[in-house]
């Protein structure tokens, strides 16, 4: 089923529920407030359907103090319903509406006439004429004008008719879903229930959903999308999501659903602003994002203060592109399009040329002013939160730019400079040890920024220039002592074996052992699997690993002291053998598998 989400705006008392009401029969009064005052104090939601076409109205509150609730229901919507009364004609509020959709990125509307049996031709000719002015103060605006009555049988079906023929526009699909929570409540039997409009990705009931603003995972019971029960929701759906796990209280509107790993947070966001009003530069302002609502400073970054940071008091977990608004208790301030939703260390001149080319959507200049500033390489996984594309579509842009190296298993992008910084780390690790047996892993090893398909390429680069020779799988300096020996496994063999020797009862962990020699895991780990096997070491922890002859030694100390003194418990065995706590308590903890030892509270005696 094709779904379209309309949103119905407009001044108080200009008909929107009334005309909803008489094409679907929702009234929307849901609570006692709303109907004694009749008119719309929260959000309603209800639909109507033909044949295999879905309309979700979504009828935002038209009063001029509720215009919060107004904003909450305005993200997502595919088309709005401007609603104007032919006997009032444009008020504040419409206005208020039309701006606040234009900077949300509404451009298709649907402009209803109401109440047009109230007043003669004429005066319907002249409120044509003043809603094409007031459009033409708009740009990219488009929208279809409609007379209509209630009592208008005629008007009716003509405006059904032409909401059933609107296209559904669109909707990027990021492979991660995004859902701003509109409404909280609670059901008898069900528990917490959420509403909102699912952006970027689709739902599935099996889905784990992770709450941005909480922390915490959470799991569905049930979906509904549209009223209906469903497996899985689509992208731009309105959907209503029966949680577990949760209270209704801990939730609230503007609360973040999404995927987790896909978005950070961050308080401050740098965008792109257009204002209805004067804004002065550190002013204060509300922000409205999605359905979330808080305050935040206005830092302009530029003359023109067409780029401005924007920094809350929590974390903001937005995306390129995203819609926002800004204002103050009583008018629209102006609002715009989230440019940089991750705040990146750069300066301010290189930021504004960043800004500059995310307004473009010149995603290529701006992938190589982020690399200038990344140069210990870019994560892409962070692609689809910074410029709003898949992964792959990443790869591709990255793949364009001159000297770049690109990762694909661990999504990486390095500019030319990272080359240099692991040529550093290569020339310090030989420095210190010229008979390093350098690798692909040691140098990941060595610093996390690193991944293995670079390092790789590195080496293979300074193999090429004879800076590096290869001795079997390592890379190693000319210098290196090493080519003369048996192998290199036999020469780890050795030196491993060797090390743990000399280090009688306080051996070095394993990684901390590669690390001196700088060696990769793997080839680390194979050896001590081997001296294992032989039973020249003996495992007693994660990482202690201890020479079987000094274990021997060992145990026959142990028993020694138990003999003379009764007992062995961590104090007295400290003053046989002065070593860390670590060491002692698995020592003792060795001794206690054996069958002719009990410990009593800490003391082990014989049995």
């Amino acid at each position: 089923m094709q779904n379209l989400i309309i949103g119905t705006m407009g001044h108080i008392d200009h008909g929107k529920t009334s005309l909803i009401a008489v094409l679907n029969g929702f009234w929307g009064d849901s609570t006692q407030s709303e109907k004694e005052r009749g008119i719309t104090l929260d959000l309603s939601f209800s639909n109507l359907t033909q044949g295999d076409k879905n309309i979700a109205f979504i009828d935002v509150p038209g009063h001029e103090k509720l215009v919060k609730n107004m904003i909450a229901g305005a993200f997502g919507i595919d088309y709005a319903l401007l609603v104007i009364s032919a006997n009032e004609g444009i008020m504040s509020q419409t206005l208020e509406h039309l701006r606040i959709s234009y900077l949300l990125g509404i451009k298709d509307f649907i402009v209803v006439l109401s109440k047009c049996d109230l007043v003669e031709n004429s005066l319907l000719q002249k409120r044509k004429i003043e809603i094409a002015t007031l459009f033409s103060n708009f740009k990219d605006l488009k929208y279809l004008l409609l007379n209509v009555s209630i009592y208008d049988k005629a008007s009716i079906e003509a405006l059904k008719n032409t909401l059933f023929s609107l296209p559904k526009l669109k909707r990027l699909d990021l492979g991660f879903f995004r859902y701003y929570i509109d409404r909280v409540f609670t059901l008898k039997g069900s528990g917490c229930v959420v509403s909102g409009t699912l952006m970027d990705g689709d739902l599935s009931i099996k889905d784990k959903i992770w709450c941005a603003q909480l922390e915490q995972s959470l799991n569905i019971k049930n979906l509904q999308s549209h009223g209906k029960n469903t497996e899985i929701a689509h992208n731009g759906a309105r959907v209503a999501i029966n949680l577990s796990g949760i209270s209704h209280h801990q939730l609230k509107r503007g609360d973040l659903l999404t995927k987790k790993g896909y978005l950070r947070g961050f308080d401050k966001i740098e965008v792109e602003l257009e204002r209805f009003e004067n804004l002065e530069h550190n002013s204060e302002a509300i922000l409205y994002l999605g359905a979330l609502r808080t305050t935040c400073r206005v830092l302009f970054l530029d003359s023109n203060k067409k780029f401005a940071t924007l920094k809350a008091r929590i974390p903001l977990f937005s995306i390129f592109n995203e819609r926002f608004i800004l204002r103050d208790d009583n008018q629209t301030l102006g609002g715009g399009r989230v440019l940089s939703p991750i705040i990146d260390p750069m300066k301010k001149s290189q930021k504004l040329q960043y800004l500059e080319c995310l307004s473009q959507k010149d995603l290529k200049g701006a992938f190589e002013i982020l690399l200038q500033a990344h140069k210990k390489g870019l994560g892409l996984i962070s692609a689809m939160q910074r410029f709003r594309i898949p992964q792959n579509k990443a790869l591709e842009i990255a793949k364009e730019i001159p000297h770049c190296f690109v990762c694909e298993k661990a999504l990486i992008a390095y500019p030319k400079s990272a080359r240099t910084l692991i040529k550093e780390v290569i020339t310090q690790i030989l420095a210190k040890n010229p008979n390093a047996l350098l690798s692909a892993a040691l140098l990941s090893q060595k610093q996390s920024f690193i991944a293995e398909e670079f390092a790789l390429d590195v080496l293979n680069e300074l193999l090429a220039q004879n800076t590096l020779c290869k001795l079997e799988s390592f890379f190693v300096s000319p210098k290196n002592s090493l080519q003369d020996t048996k192998g290199v496994e036999d020469y780890l063999y050795t030196t491993i074996y060797n090390t743990l020797y000399h280090q009688g009862y306080e051996p070095i962990a394993p990684y901390n052992l590669y690390d001196s020699l700088d060696i990769d895991r793997k080839s680390g780990d194979t050896i001590f699997k081997r001296l294992t096997s032989e039973k020249k070491i003996l495992r007693l922890s994660h990482k202690l690993f201890i020479c079987a002859e000094h274990l021997t030694k060992l145990l026959e100390l142990m028993r020694e002291i138990i003999k003379k003194e009764g007992y062995l418990d961590i104090n007295n065995f400290k003053t046989h053998l002065n070593l860390s706590r670590k060491y002692l308590i698995t020592y003792l903890d060795y001794l206690d598998s054996f069958n002719d030892i009990e410990n009593d509270n800490g003391r082990r005696i014989f049995k």
